[in-house]
């Protein structure tokens, strides 16, 4: 996940944030296409502390917006949204 455009620290508190596909690097950045990337917006008065390149399980009310699939800027959002950190015996279960 990360906090749109900005950088942001570990730890931060944030009410919002980009789910990417991927995590990247410091010196190849995750890919950034429309139809790939989630806009998270937490329920209000919410806020989670930041963590780059972690799992978490995330539900809400599903939006589709309008936009490029080829573009920067997330075609998805959830909107009034629940966060929860994946546990690791749960990434086995899904990604190997």
């Amino acid at each position: 996940m990360m906090d749109g455009d900005q950088p942001i620290r570990d730890g931060k508190e944030v009410n919002r944030f980009v789910l990417l596909p991927d995590a990247g690097s410091a010196v190849h950045p995750a890919h950034r296409f429309g139809d790939q990337m989630i806009d998270v917006q937490l329920k209000p008065s919410t806020s989670i502390a930041f963590k780059g390149s972690s799992l978490v399980w995330v539900s809400g009310t599903w939006r589709v917006l309008a936009g490029s699939p080829a573009g920067d800027r997330p075609l998805y959002q959830l909107w009034d949204a629940h966060v929860e950190k994946a546990d690791q015996t749960e990434i086995a279960k899904y990604f190997r």
